[in-house]
């Protein structure tokens, strides 16, 4: 990770149509946000429906990696939240909500911040991001990351109490995960992207490759995937699944990450 290509892939996306709303913590407004736009249902609604998805991603990070490789997975739940508390209150009562400590406060680029993180059951960890937006508005990000998602398989339950958690708390929260392994497929970046991507489409009926990006070392697909509820909208296309294949020049291996709707993770 960290290298130039694999940066540029990142970017790349973004510019295509990545959400602002779903990378990392260091944005200011939810009116920032590109010409994406997340739609699914919200954390209490949601919460079946992630964990089938977590079910599915599961299923496909194993068929796409090394056989018996840890399988890491991160997951966010982020939201804006206009409630008639205090930020600080608000972050602290969110923080108990999910079995954390206290919140600890800094100034974050002009505005005020609060984190907290915790190990949550086997395996777990979890984190609290709490920022202020100004005019009364704050932003929250939950992250929950596990090295090995299966052995924590109280990671789907947790997750989904993460969700309920914000929706009590006052914070319509939309959810994104990623998976990222060891490759099943090695070789070039491109050819391992087209075989894992046979490999998916056993698994997903109708999946058809909308956007995509290829340098020296990494190549990615985003994807449209009937009956998957979860998307986000980039341009005409509603994609549900991001896949991408890269290539350490250090070890020559090849690394898989999968995303649910978009990977928002270096790959």
């Amino acid at each position: 990770m960290g290298n130039k290509g694999q940066s540029k892939g990142i970017l790349v996306l973004v510019l295509a149509g990545m959400c602002t709303l779903i990378l990392l913590s260091g944005f200011r407004s939810a009116e920032t946000a590109g010409r994406s736009n997340v739609q699914g249902p919200a954390a209490g609604a949601g919460a079946g429906e992630l964990q089938k998805s977590l079910a599915l991603l599961t299923t496909l990070g194993g068929q796409a990696s090394a056989p018996g490789a840890p399988l890491r997975l991160v997951l966010k739940w982020q939201g804006e939240y206009s409630g008639g508390e205090s930020a600080e209150v608000a972050a602290q009562s969110l923080a108990a909500r999910l079995g954390l400590g206290e919140v600890s406060g800094a100034d974050d680029e002009g505005y005020r911040a609060w984190r907290s993180t915790a190990p949550l059951r086997k395996g777990v960890q979890v984190s609290l991001f709490w920022s202020e937006l100004g005019g009364g508005r704050s932003y929250s990000i939950v992250t929950m990351e596990t090295a090995d998602l299966l052995g924590s398989p109280e990671l789907p339950d947790a997750a989904a109490e993460a969700g309920r958690a914000m929706l009590e708390a006052g914070i319509a929260a939309e959810w994104n995960a990623s998976l990222q392994a060891p490759a099943k497929e090695q070789g070039g970046p491109q050819a391992a992207l087209l075989a894992t991507e046979q490999l998916l489409a056993a698994q997903l009926p109708g999946v058809q490759a909308e956007e995509s990006y290829t340098d020296v070392t990494t190549s990615s697909h985003s994807f449209s995937v009937p009956g998957l509820q979860r998307t986000v909208s980039s341009g005409s296309h509603s994609l549900a699944l991001q896949l991408a294949v890269h290539k350490n020049v250090n070890t020559d291996e090849n690394r898989v990450t999968l995303g649910m709707p978009l990977i928002t993770i270096e790959y």
